[in-house]
């Protein structure tokens, strides 16, 4: 069952942040470090929720599976782009012995529905390179690419 998250929630979300963070760590450990603390990891979610990020949670018999947290963008018209309102995915998350069971799909179809309901007309995610997984996910949903963001190292 997929629900909002409510501040209670936190806890568990940290513990699934904290698992996302490592596989980062693992691969750009240059700039992802996995020692935030259990209280900076809850201050994260406790903020983001305060800007307005949306957190849905995935759960089976009651435990906390997967999540995905979004937030609206707003773009203000310039002399090149229009105005505008956009989903950002910011992050989605399944546990390693739920993945391949559909989780992902099912909160991006959650998120999709609730982010169209508040008046969005498309939405994007920034996927890392070395996250396949991910990126088949995204690409599975009806996500393309859009942008090339180059990085390198000084």
């Amino acid at each position: 069952m997929i629900t909002a998250a409510i501040p209670d929630d936190i806890p568990d979300l940290a513990q699934m942040l904290r698992g996302l963070n490592a596989l980062h760590t693992r691969h750009l450990p240059e700039r992802f470090h996995d020692t935030g603390s259990e209280v900076e990891l809850r201050s994260f979610f406790r903020d983001r929720m305060g800007q307005g990020a949306q957190i849905l949670i995935y759960r089976t018999e009651t435990v906390a599976r997967g999540y995905l947290m979004w937030m609206a963008e707003e773009r203000a018209e310039t002399m090149l782009e229009r105005a505008g309102a956009q989903a950002v995915l910011d992050h989605i998350y399944v546990a390693p012995g739920w993945r391949r069971r559909g989780i992902g799909g099912r909160l991006i179809r959650r998120f999709e529905a609730e982010a169209r309901a508040a008046g969005h007309a498309m939405w994007l995610t920034r996927v890392p390179v070395f996250n396949r997984a991910s990126l088949t996910l995204m690409e599975g949903a009806g996500a393309t690419p859009a942008v090339h963001a180059l990085v390198k190292p000084l």
